[in-house]
């Protein structure tokens, strides 16, 4: 691994493949990569980085950011920790109007290697991006086109990474180009980080089923009696099925959660089908929800909630939740479902997209709650799967209620809501 100090930068040139020679010289602040030929509408940037450190989020995390590279008027790559979640940014200028990639996780290992690869092509709409050989954006993602201006030379980061091996190259790489480029040393390396796991073995509980306590077939005005809705959400019902939308798809205040007025303790078995209608989304499930001091999530002295994110993730109520559908025009071919524990909204987990991006197929989701170890499967696989450890995000949230929740774009249909009882082992 070459490394990056304040004043000198030993650039690695590959002369095949096209890959387009980069020329360092020193400055007073840290130094310039000139290229040789500019990188324009099709371009690839790579390098391999080492962190100083392990960074990861939770309580106690404090904010760092450190900068990877810069395209001087163009864009800027860096990382981030924070106590919700860890971020590799790679942010536009706002000039282009080109669309961000922005991934989230729950820590970063280190110090270890990893090779990075940003790949794009402008015309087409497309910025896609490698850790290893796993891939920050599902496959033909197709964004809006920019125009892209010319990549002249880039400014590496500033030292608390090691930065070294870096290229650029004229064209776009597809998949599988860009995963010939990484190391074999590098190769399924920390791929669990973006939600690239082997399949888990679900929670076993043959034998271990309760009572149903709580039914609700979705499938009419009655089947819904003492739900509450909040923020503009509509409800109708057609053939077995209730349809969610909001009354404000276009607004920013057009988000729902749609709650079920139950109480369910802290081992259960929840199950229902979803059909998504829309293309674009976001679903999620709100699970053993409380008021901050236990309290009911209905109590009149909670503040009001109209399904405004922050209200739940940083309001007065605790709770899990779950996105396993997410397809907004602000991210699309997101890679993870995604875990968080609220009310401080940390990424405790994540794991495969539950549902494709697009689906219209209806589909199974189960959720299971065993004290401290959450699994969220769709179909019958494990997408989540994760362990409270009670000191890491805080103490484990136990028993409350459950919603659903819906990004204001999305219309979704829903039957056959079951909650089980689950008994110890």
């Amino acid at each position: 691994m070459t490394r990056h100090v304040a004043l000198a930068l030993i650039i690695c040139v590959c002369a095949s493949d096209g890959v387009v020679a980069a020329k360092a010289r020193q400055r007073s602040a840290e130094p310039t990569v000139r290229l040789d030929r500019p990188v324009r509408e099709q371009g690839t940037i790579r390098f391999q980085m080492r962190p100083d450190r392990w960074y990861r989020n939770g309580q106690g995390a404090k904010k760092a950011a450190v900068n990877l590279l810069e395209i001087p008027g163009v864009a800027e790559l860096s990382f981030r920790q924070a106590p919700e979640a860890c971020q590799l940014r790679w942010v536009w200028n706002r000039k282009l109007k080109a669309e961000h990639l922005i991934v989230n996780i729950p820590e970063l290992p280190g110090p270890d290697d990893y090779f990075v690869l940003y790949t794009w092509d402008a015309k087409k709409g497309r910025l896609d991006a490698y850790v290893n050989d796993t891939a920050l954006r599902l496959p033909d993602t197709k964004l809006r086109s920019w125009k892209m201006p010319p990549v002249n030379e880039i400014l590496p980061g500033d030292g608390q990474f090691q930065i070294g091996s870096l290229s650029a190259e004229p064209r776009y790489l597809r998949q599988q180009q860009a995963e010939a480029r990484v190391p074999d040393r590098l190769r399924g390396r920390h791929a669990a980080l973006f939600g690239v796991t082997p399949d888990r073995e679900p929670i076993k509980v043959e034998g271990r089923l309760g009572k149903l306590i709580y039914r609700s077939a979705l499938d009419n005005p009655q089947s819904v009696a003492g739900w509450v809705m909040e923020g503009p959400g509509i409800v109708r019902f057609q053939d077995g099925w209730m349809e969610m939308a909001s009354k404000r798809p276009d607004g920013p205040d057009g988000h729902l959660v749609h709650w079920c007025p139950r109480d369910f303790p802290d081992r259960f078995v929840a199950a229902w089908e979803i059909k998504p209608v829309s293309r674009y989304g976001l679903c999620i499930v709100f699970f053993a929800a409380k008021g901050e001091r236990g309290q009911d999530i209905f109590d009149k002295d909670l503040p009001k909630r109209t399904g405004v994110f922050s209200q739940y993730t940083r309001g007065a109520i605790k709770s899990y939740h779950v996105s396993y559908y997410a397809n907004t025009p602000f991210n699309p071919g997101r890679i993870t479902s995604n875990m968080r524990k609220n009310n401080w909204f940390y990424l405790v987990s994540n794991g495969p997209p539950g549902i494709s991006p697009g689906s219209t197929d209806p589909h199974k989701v189960r959720l299971v709650k065993d004290g401290p170890h959450t699994q969220l499967l769709v179909d019958g696989r494990v997408i989540i799967d994760f362990v409270d450890d009670g000191k890491r995000y805080g103490p484990v949230h136990a028993d409350g209620k459950i919603g659903l929740r819906q990004m204001q774009w999305m219309v979704a249909r829903y039957r056959n809501f079951r909650v089980w009882d689950l008994t110890g082992e």
